[in-house]
């Protein structure tokens, strides 16, 4: 007896739904649809200087190329990998060697109020699966989670896409997003999203931030941990560029925060540490993303562990990773040592890349003194050297000329971190990654110039 669920038209299998029998999910669809893998394309036929000439420079990713060599010395120097690691073993959410190397090296540098434990850590294929984690652990289909503009942008698919939640977007307008000033505007997002009929579940905050390369003070955090405890929800901070803080002090008028976590604040009479949750993985600080190993922490939420532990296979790292994990941060001296030569040239490769746009007339923001990335303002630049530049100065016109300027940097094979992609809340801003080999910098800024004149 034929099946019901399919019939025939015009010689077509259909589903009883009407649509042909081979179709996605609908889900699936609208992330056909809504979903660019662009990046993977660019991914796939990058610029090397005798191979590939006239392939994309990227400036986009957020790599760090600066210590290669360093960790791949000490990678193939003591590389003995026991046979237990290339069976299931205890790694699916890292084994107990790792954890407990994870929690003493993060309990050294992050100073938290309480020692972290083993048993408070799970391991995952990346910071991208932990947050997709927390998001589905955290919100029912959506349901809200907060992040302040502009935002890493990869937040979009990590938090929305499969777990169905919504990024709710904190604008900032004249304030500082990085201020003390700011967290209010969180909490009249939160309000007004709760009237429109969103529930807010979490907040994701980015400390230190990308794209602007900067770190919440103190103050901030404190505050925003009231908010976080009078609303009820969540605090997840990612801190995967914890380590990655290489200046301090004043950047002309702007103050440079030092690097705070909030596993470092005692959590007593602000808010309820089951709320606390953090991010951190090998991808940035250790300038690995290829390892694809991700770390959450939660001290005093075991329900959230336990059930990210039922899922835990499909975000399992490999034994791999978790034997080259565990042997590097086990390794003390040479993690101080690579920690220190790290932020001395992630300062000297800042400095060149600030030094070319100064040259230049391509404004960027003050006060970065973190991570990989200046974060300015192209469409500036682009209209003043434009010979028959529009005077329209309306926010229409000017969405205009950044689509046009993201395509001629397009056209000359460089890429960057488009400013719409991170919610900018004004056009013409593009992200620079400045954590890359001279070569490729140099290449990169050409590029830009030329699409600039173009």
């Amino acid at each position: 007896m034929p099946s019901t669920s399919i019939v025939q038209q015009d010689d077509m299998p259909h589903g009883t739904d009407g649509r042909p029998a081979y179709s996605l999910s609908l889900r699936a669809s609208d992330s056909l649809k809504n979903t660019s893998n662009a990046l993977w394309d660019i991914l796939s036929d990058l610029w090397h200087p005798q191979s590939n000439p006239h392939g994309f420079v990227t400036l986009g990713l957020a790599d760090n190329a600066l210590m290669q060599e360093q960790l791949l010395l000490r990678v193939n120097s003591d590389f003995d990998l026991p046979g237990r690691h290339l069976l299931l073993n205890d790694t699916i959410t890292g084994s107990v060697q790792l954890k407990t190397a994870i929690a003493h090296f993060l309990t050294r540098y992050l100073s938290p109020f309480k020692a972290l434990k083993p048993s408070q850590v799970i391991v995952t294929n990346g910071v991208s699966s932990a947050t997709e984690h927390c998001s589905w652990a955290f919100c029912d289909p959506g349901e809200g989670i907060l992040v302040g503009r502009p935002y890493y942008r990869g937040f979009n698919r990590d938090i929305c896409l499969r777990p169905a939640a919504k990024l709710v977007l904190v604008s900032f307008d004249e304030v500082d997003p990085i201020s003390v000033s700011a967290v209010s505007k969180y909490e009249e997002a939160i309000i007004s999203s709760r009237d429109q009929g969103c529930t807010i579940r979490a907040l994701m905050l980015c400390n230190p931030h990308n794209p602007l390369g900067r770190c919440h003070s103190r103050s901030f955090l404190v505050e925003l941990m009231k908010v976080c405890q009078k609303h009820g929800i969540h605090l997840i901070s990612d801190e995967i560029y914890a380590l990655s803080v290489w200046r301090h002090g004043l950047d002309r008028a702007t103050p440079m925060e030092d690097f705070t976590s909030v596993l470092s604040i005692n959590p007593d009479g602000l808010i309820d540490p089951k709320l606390v949750h953090v991010l951190w993985g090998v991808s940035k600080d250790f300038g690995a993303n290829g390892v694809r190993l991700g770390v959450i922490i939660s001290q005093e939420n075991g329900d959230l562990l336990e059930t990210i532990r039922g899922v835990g296979q499909f975000s399992s790292i490999s034994g791999f990773a978790d034997y080259l994990t565990t042997t590097i941060l086990e390794d003390e001296e040479f993690v101080d040592r690579y920690i220190k030569e790290n932020r001395e040239k992630l300062a000297a490769a800042y400095n060149y890349v600030v030094t070319f746009l100064n040259d230049h007339g391509i404004p960027y923001t003050r006060g970065s003194n973190a991570g990989f990335f200046v974060w300015c303002d192209l469409l500036t630049a682009y209209r003043r050297v434009q010979p028959n530049s529009p005077p329209d100065d309306s926010d229409s016109a000017k969405q205009n000329r950044s689509r046009e300027l993201a395509e001629k940097l397009a056209q000359h094979r460089v890429h960057l971190g488009f400013g719409d992609d991170f919610g900018s809340e004004q056009p013409g801003w593009f992200r620079i990654t400045f954590s890359q080999h001279r070569a490729q910098l140099d290449e990169g800024l050409k590029r830009i110039v030329k699409a600039l004149h173009s």
